[in-house]
């Protein structure tokens, strides 16, 4: 939860007479009220912050340094005691935790809570029966939400992408026509960038899990949602390349567009889809230092268009490595021709302007 974006930064003296009055509350109070602390600030007189929006502003500095939680949408209710909140949120993914809570009332839920990461109400209330945590559910609720933990699928139930242990089988696009799969490439991915990038198109883009076969279809790498137009979908997993061709970036998030047939995909959809989950991704993965450089991953595309499937024997070709209309994918045997324009369709506005440019930039690369 800590930002390291402040480190070596000055703070004014007020903030740090702050700092001193929430650590004293902290030994007392896990949640403190934003207005007993305005009038606690007031009433020590010498602290040095006047107002609302000043002490807002100082709270906010603390919760991007992982000191408190706290959100101006939310700012009546600060956490202060960040462990506690922890705490909270391993009474739902310990499993130690849940061989004490399960009996015959609940054994349903928890299954569907370790197998699906589903989580109902009615189990959250017995996980959270004990630490004082069940009376400030919608301010926990609220927090996990905002850190991309879980996502609401509605008001009684919430998705933990953490327990989700299915296995995916691309035989669930058996009936539906797919677009290529765009590419996000990564040298370093820790599993978690999958998880919350997931929870943040549910809880920020209202999609929702499509119901195939009456089960939603999310799986450990694999999770696909329905977009706001309800016709279109979006497939969106996690994989690791071990091939030797992929040994720059052997990570990748991948994502596909698919719908039922005989419908035919919208690009304007899948374009709009790219610019948004793009923009997830360059938020999620900033908080590592290792992705600190403004374009932190490169974007490529399978070399094939069908069905994701999750173990392919196809490639991915690095956008930055397509100057033609065609080429030849030599990364599989046999080597093949790859239609670009089909590839880059749903992904692009096609111009010949865009190959003649790379063309021009790739004669111009090896003439140096």
């Amino acid at each position: 939860m800590k930002s390291e974006k402040h480190w070596g930064e000055t703070i004014p003296i007020s903030w740090t007479k702050l700092d001193s009055i929430l650590k004293t509350l902290q030994e007392s109070y896990n949640i403190y009220l934003f207005s007993n602390l305005m009038r606690d600030i007031q009433n020590a007189n010498n602290v040095g912050i006047h107002d609302e929006e000043e002490l807002r502003t100082a709270l906010t500095f603390f919760h991007e340094t992982g000191v408190i939680l706290f959100r101006s949408a939310k700012k009546d209710i600060i956490i202060l005691n960040i462990q506690w909140f922890v705490d909270a949120f391993k009474c739902i993914i310990v499993d130690e935790t849940h061989i004490d809570k399960k009996d015959e009332s609940n054994f349903v839920e928890f299954e569907e809570l370790n197998d699906f990461g589903i989580l109902s109400s009615k189990l959250l209330t017995k996980l959270w029966s004990t630490g004082n945590f069940l009376e400030h559910k919608k301010i926990l609720i609220y927090h996990m939400k905002q850190l991309d933990m879980l996502a609401e699928l509605s008001g009684e139930m919430w998705y933990v992408p953490c327990m989700n242990k299915q296995k995916y089988s691309c035989g669930i696009l058996e009936n539906c026509n797919v677009s290529s799969t765009l590419c996000f490439l990564f040298e370093f991915l820790p599993f978690v960038i999958y998880h919350r990038l997931v929870v943040s198109c549910i809880n920020n883009l209202e999609m929702k899990p499509w119901k195939s076969t009456e089960r939603m279809s999310i799986f450990h790498t694999v999770t696909i949602l329905c977009c706001q137009d309800v016709t279109h979908r979006v497939l969106i997993a996690i994989c690791v390349n071990k091939e030797h061709t992929h040994r720059t970036y052997p990570y990748s998030i991948e994502i596909q567009i698919n719908v039922t047939k005989p419908r035919e995909i919208d690009n304007r959809m899948t374009l709009k889809l790219k610019a948004s989950i793009s923009q997830i991704l360059v938020k999620l993965t900033r908080v590592f230092p290792f992705y600190e450089k403004q374009n932190p991953f490169p974007v490529g595309y399978r070399c094939k268009i069908k069905p994701f499937s999750g173990n392919s024997d196809d490639h991915i070709i690095k956008e930055d490595d397509i100057s033609a209309l065609e080429l030849d994918c030599a990364k599989c045997m046999p080597v093949h021709v790859v239609d670009v324009k089909s590839i880059l369709y749903f992904w692009q506005v096609i111009t010949n302007y865009i190959f003649i440019s790379r063309a021009i930039s790739v004669k111009e690369m090896h003439s140096s």
